[in-house]
């Protein structure tokens, strides 16, 4: 691996660990500003979104590889006009001080597996033992704080996310938009564009990286990160 690969690898590391912690929350200001900097050249999100604040209208957040991008793309879609919404912090010391400055959350969940995979086939230079040591610190970092939160698993989110949206309605006392016609689902989830060729291509590679993460993750940091998904689960939406 290549010195900066190493450095980006140790940056994450660096990253999960600060983000993890509630107590180091002021450390997470760096981080905070370089993704407001992101959003300034972006067309999807405002500066205003990439940090907590008050005036936010909701976060939505989780586990890189989770959903996040098709819940935030969808949740705008459905809103009449144009709402701040926080999103891919992947930080669970920002969304607990959502929480605590009465923003509402939405924090999205997959499995690990399914998680992991995602976040290594977009970084290959992240360990499958890193990204699930890291999957687990997310999790048992905010499970403490589901009750002020909406936790939605990934099948939920992606195929019934008016649900979720009117859960968090019910929830938060809030009155967001939640038509979603079907039609439009295709815009915000790039599989169900997919030809039939992409698709065969695509499982090909799914089953190629599972293969991996079954060869290089132990099976100890599977099984905890498993234990964990589980717990949560049963608190999600989906159950």
């Amino acid at each position: 691996m290549s010195l900066k690969l190493r450095l980006r690898a140790a940056s994450l590391e660096l990253r999960f660990q600060i983000s993890c912690r509630e107590s180091l929350w002021p450390l997470m200001a760096p981080f905070s500003w370089s993704r407001t900097r992101r959003f300034r050249a972006r067309s999807e999100s405002v500066p205003e979104e990439g940090r907590v604040l008050r005036g936010l209208a909701l976060v939505i957040d989780g586990f890189p590889g989770s959903a996040n991008s098709f819940a935030t793309r969808a949740f705008r879609a459905m809103q009449e006009e144009r709402v701040p919404v926080g999103n891919h912090y992947h930080s669970p010391v920002e969304t607990i001080r959502a929480t605590r400055l009465g923003v509402p959350v939405l924090l999205t969940l997959r499995r690990p597996n399914d998680s992991v995979n995602s976040m290594v086939r977009r970084w290959p230079f992240v360990s499958f033992e890193s990204a699930l040591r890291w999957y687990v610190m997310f999790y048992e970092a905010v499970e403490p704080h589901l009750d002020r939160m909406v936790l939605s698993d990934f099948g939920t989110t992606t195929s019934e996310f008016p649900t979720v949206v009117a859960a968090m309605n019910r929830k938060f006392g809030t009155s967001f938009g939640t038509n979603l016609p079907a039609e439009r689902m295709a815009e915000f989830e790039p599989r169900l564009r997919q030809s039939e060729g992409e698709r065969q291509q695509r499982a090909a590679e799914k089953r190629e990286m599972e293969e991996a993460y079954q060869r290089s993750a132990s099976e100890p940091r599977r099984k905890a990160a498993e234990a964990i998904f589980l717990r949560l689960a049963h608190r999600s939406l989906g159950d």
